[in-house]
């Protein structure tokens, strides 16, 4: 039994390989990343998504969601090494505040659009006709499964330098930008600051097919609805439905 496994895995990491090396070029991903890999199949096994798998005659565990747990645990280290080194003077929250920002989806599917990773990436056909190679969700994790990917290859130090060359340098951006904005926890705080009961969020309706869903979400304030948000994931919804009930109370207090 384990010797089929064994060969089943073997012949995966074969395809994964001819897939990856037919793609190659001096423009190809490794260019972008500005990492040569010792090993090319934690590469191409880090591209696969389990939509591809689903249907064929692979195991399960051939997809990239254990590379990126492991990407994912490094990612949060460098960046909380990162923040605590070049702002010192910051006090705690405001350091969780910006590695929350700087390991959000958003940001890290900004950079893996960078690296044009959704073009290397094996996706289901049925996740490709939702538009897979350029969904949010499915970036960021290819990103952490590359990052898991390179410190497999050549450890912490290649991870580091890695995340330097690229995500690192938008910090910036990524901190000031009200696109990032956590506007659930800046919701949190007002009520908070006053006393007030915690902010609740309540599904209102869920559209769309199952594999591209919409998701209404409503947030309300001491029992009142104060906000109402679209999004692709009830996350996203819930932070557009505490933006707009920001947006009602900075009117409301302008008035008073």
């Amino acid at each position: 039994m384990e010797k089929k496994v064994a060969g089943k895995k073997k012949n995966v990491i074969r395809r994964l390989l001819k897939f990856w090396f037919r793609h190659k070029s001096g423009n190809g991903l490794e260019a972008k990343l500005g990492y040569n890999f010792k090993d090319p199949s934690l590469l191409a096994h880090a591209l696969v998504h389990r939509s591809w798998i689903a249907g064929k005659d692979m195991p399960y565990w051939e997809n990239n969601e254990r590379l990126e747990f492991l990407g994912d645990s490094i990612l949060n280290m460098l960046v909380t090494e990162f923040l605590y080194k070049s702002c010192p003077q910051l006090p705690e929250g405001d350091l969780s505040k910006q590695k929350s920002a700087i390991v959000s989806g958003q940001a890290l599917a900004k950079t893996a659009q960078e690296w044009n990773l959704g073009e290397y990436m094996r996706i289901g056909k049925g996740e490709v006709k939702a538009g897979g190679r350029s969904k949010e969700s499915l970036l960021a994790d290819a990103f952490e499964a590359v990052v898991g990917a390179v410190y497999l290859d050549s450890g912490l130090q290649a991870c580091r330098t890695l995340l330097s060359n690229s995500h690192f340098s938008h910090i910036d951006d990524i901190v000031g930008g009200t696109e990032f904005i956590n506007y659930k926890s800046v919701l949190l705080e007002y009520m908070q600051g006053r006393s007030l009961l915690p902010p609740e969020y309540t599904l209102a309706e869920e559209s769309g097919p199952e594999h591209h869903k919409i998701f209404e979400m409503i947030v309300l304030l001491e029992g009142v609805e104060r906000g109402r948000g679209k999004g692709v994931s009830k996350k996203k919804a819930e932070q557009e439905a505490a933006r707009v009930a920001l947006e009602q109370l900075n009117k409301k207090t302008a008035k008073e």
